[in-house]
């Protein structure tokens, strides 16, 4: 577990071109730091880390929870991934937004038996 090898991960994420053909994902993602953590809590601590580094570098983010678009997507409104994604698989979202995209750092905590993982995912499509 690098903090500075993920940040440069995402750098390179942030500065990829998204593909712009019918049906190709308009984001990135990597899961960041240890993909088996020894205990949940060193999980958070490590999100909480890097998230320490964004805030430096890009401001405070915005930070919202994924009832509303759960809730928005169980009514038939059409959510765009990756948010859908997101509001199934995390619970909060950190997002900041630099130049064209917007970098989402979150905890994979849902429904699951293993452990939670630190997930970014960067695109350049609006939160909803």
């Amino acid at each position: 577990m690098d903090i500075a090898k993920d940040l440069a991960l995402i750098d390179g994420l942030r500065t990829r071109v998204v593909p712009a053909e019918p049906g190709a994902d308009a984001y990135h993602r990597a899961v960041l730091g240890l993909r088996a953590w020894p205990r949940a809590e060193d999980c958070y601590a490590y999100e909480e880390a890097v998230a320490e580094r964004l805030t430096e570098r890009y401001g405070e983010p915005s930070r919202w929870g994924t009832t509303t678009l759960v809730e928005r997507a169980a009514r038939g409104e059409h959510i765009p991934e990756p948010w859908a994604m997101l509001s199934t698989w995390a619970t909060e979202l950190r997002t900041w937004e630099v130049e064209d995209r917007w970098i989402t750092l979150t905890v994979i905590d849902g429904d699951t038996d293993e452990l939670p993982q630190v997930y970014v995912v960067v695109t350049p499509e609006d939160p909803p």
